[in-house]
C-alpha cells in the first residue's frame, strides 16, 4: 500500500492543509515591469476555464516561427494563445507594439522554449512512462470542464468549426497536451534534485507581492488538533487473515494465476477490475514493510506474506526498473468485531476527558494512531469540509470556538473503523489573505522553482536555442 493511503483519500487532503498557489515563477528581473509580469505568468499556469477557441471569427494570421528549440518550434500563435488567456482572466496588457508588450511576449517566449526544452529531455528518458488511466481520467475531467463553459454541444462543435477543429480532434490535441505534462512532471520528480537552495525573506515578499491581486477572499477556515486512533482488530482475528493470506499464496506459488486470485480475493479497493495492479512506483511511495519487501524481490518473484496496517498483502513484482517496480497484490483485511469497536469507543472518551485539562500534543503522541498522524495541525475552509473529511466532521467543525474539544467521533476510512477526538486551535472568518497565510508556501513554491531553473539552464546549454522575435 501507498505511504499516502495510511489514511482514506477523503482525509489525505486536508491532513496537509496546504493551498494551492495561483502563482506561475517568478519572472527574470530585465525590465521595471516585473510585477506585470508575475500576473501575466501567474495567468499562463492556470489551467483554462473554457475550451481553447476563439469566442468569435477574427481575422486570420498568417503564423510564423518566433523560436527554435532543438527540433522543434515555437509559433507566433503560442503566444497569441498565451495572450489571449490573459486577457479572459481579467489582465489588461499594454498595447501591441508597445515595449512593455514585447517585453512581455518575449517573456512568454522564453517560457515556451524553457518548456520545450524539459519537454525534449523527458522524451529521451526511456525509463518514464506515464500512467495512461490518469491521462484518460484528467483528459475527461478536462473535457466535461470545456463542454460546461458552453450553453449546449451544438455552441461547442460552432466554435470548434470556426477554428477548423471537432469535438474528436479537440480531444486528441487536450490528451497529446496532458501526455507531455505527466511526462514534464515525471521527469522533474526524477531530476530535479534536493540539494539545499536558499531563499530570502525579500524574494518570497515579492513573489507575494506580484500575486497578490490575483488571489481570491480568503475562506472562513477553522485550525484544529486530533488524537486519530484506528480500531485494532484482535489477534485471533489476525491470526485468521494470516492464514488465509497464506493459503492464497501457496495457491500463486503453485501456478494459479495471480491476476485471477487478486480479482477474485483481494479485499483492496478496485481489485477485482485491476487484478491488484499498482503500477509503477518508487522507493519509499509504499508503506515501510510493504516497500522493503517489493524492492527485495527479483522481476516475476512472489513474496511471503507482508503485514501493514492494511493487513496482509502477497506481491508480484512483474517489472522492474533501476529505481521502480511495478507490481500487483493480493490484501486480505483482518476483521474488527464489536468488541473491539468498543475498547477503542472506551478509551476515545476517556482521552475526550483527559482533554480539558492535559496537554493535548501528549494525548496524541500516546494515544494517536502514528499512520494517521501526518501534521502536527490542520487547516481547513469551512465550505470545504464537507468534500473532504468524512461526514462526522461536518458537525464537529461548524459552530466552534478556539479551545474547544469536540468528540469522540466514529466513522470509517477505507474498511476501516475509526475514533477522533478534536482540539480546536483557531476560527477564522473570511478576509484577505495574508503574507503570513501563504509563507511557508511561498517557500517551497520558490524553492522547487530554483531547481527547475537550474535544471533548465543545465539543459538549455546543451540545445539549439535561437529567439526569432515576433
Amino acid at each position: 500500500m501507498r505511504a499516502s493511503d495510511a489514511t482514506n483519500t477523503e482525509m489525505s487532503g486536508p491532513m496537509t492543509a496546504t493551498f494551492s498557489l495561483p502563482f506561475r515563477r517568478v519572472p527574470r528581473p530585465k525590465s521595471g515591469h516585473a510585477r506585470l509580469l508575475a500576473l501575466v505568468l501567474a495567468a499562463l499556469a492556470a489551467p483554462p476555464a473554457v475550451a481553447p477557441v476563439a469566442a468569435a471569427a477574427q481575422e486570420q494570421l498568417v503564423d510564423r516561427v518566433v523560436a527554435l528549440v532543438g527540433d522543434s518550434v515555437v509559433l507566433l500563435s503560442d503566444v497569441i494563445q498565451a495572450e489571449r488567456q490573459m486577457t479572459s482572466q481579467g489582465i489588461t496588457l499594454p498595447p501591441e507594439g508597445s515595449p512593455q508588450r514585447d517585453s512581455i511576449r518575449l517573456e512568454i517566449i522564453n517560457q515556451r522554449v524553457d518548456d520545450q526544452i524539459l519537454l525534449q529531455a523527458a522524451a529521451r528518458d526511456t525509463l518514464l512512462s506515464v500512467n495512461e488511466a490518469r491521462v484518460e481520467e484528467d483528459l475527461n475531467n478536462m473535457m466535461a470542464q470545456i463542454q460546461a463553459s458552453f450553453p449546449n454541444q451544438a455552441e461547442l462543435e460552432r466554435q470548434l468549426a470556426i477554428e477548423g477543429l471537432s469535438l474528436q480532434s479537440l480531444r486528441e490535441l487536450r490528451r497529446e497536451l496532458i501526455t507531455q505534462q505527466q511526462l514534464v512532471t515525471l521527469y522533474l520528480q526524477a531530476n530535479i534534485g534536493q540539494g539545499a537552495v536558499e531563499v530570502t525573506e525579500e524574494e518570497m515578499r515579492a513573489f507575494f507581492e506580484a500575486g497578490r491581486a490575483n488571489l481570491p477572499e480568503r475562506p472562513a477556515s477553522v485550525t484544529f488538533k486530533q488524537v486519530l486512533m484506528r480500531v485494532i482488530p484482535s489477534d485471533s482475528s489476525k491470526a485468521t487473515a494470516r492464514a488465509r493470506a497464506g493459503e492464497l499464496l501457496e495457491r500463486a506459488r503453485a501456478g494459479e494465476d495471480f491476476v485471477e486470485l487478486a480479482s477474485a480475493y483481494s479485499q483492496e479497493p478496485g481489485a477485482a477490475a485491476s487484478g491488484g495492479d499498482l503500477g509503477w512506483f518508487r522507493r519509499g511511495t509504499m508503506l515501510p514493510t510493504f516497500d522493503e519487501a517489493a524492492f527485495a524481490l527479483p522481476e516475476g518473484a512472489i513474496s511471503d506474506v507482508v503485514e501493514t496496517i492494511h493487513g496482509f498483502h502477497i506481491i508480484l513484482v512483474e517489472r522492474i526498473r533501476p529505481s521502480e517496480r511495478k507490481a500487483r497484490h493480493i490484501l486480505i483485511r483482518p476483521v474488527t468485531d464489536y468488541a473491539d469497536i468498543g475498547n477503542t469507543r472506551e478509551l476515545a472518551g476517556r482521552i475526550a476527558e483527559r482533554a480539558g485539562t492535559e496537554d493535548f500534543q501528549a494525548l496524541i503522541d500516546e494515544f494517536g494512531d502514528p499512520s494517521s498522524q501526518n501534521a502536527d495541525s490542520f487547516t481547513v475552509a469551512v465550505r470545504e469540509v464537507a468534500q473532504r473529511f468524512p461526514p462526522a466532521y461536518v458537525a464537529a467543525l461548524s459552530g466552534r470556538e478556539a479551545g474547544e474539544i469536540v468528540g469522540p467521533m466514529e466513522f470509517r476510512i477505507q474498511d476501516d473503523d475509526h475514533f477522533a477526538v478534536l482540539k480546536i486551535l483557531r476560527v477564522r472568518e473570511a478576509g484577505e489573505y495574508t503574507f503570513d497565510d501563504w509563507r511557508e508556501s511561498i517557500r517551497d513554491t520558490l524553492i522547487q522553482q530554483k531547481r527547475r531553473d537550474a535544471l533548465v539552464e543545465s539543459l538549455r546549454a546543451k540545445t539549439y536555442v535561437e529567439i526569432k522575435g515576433f
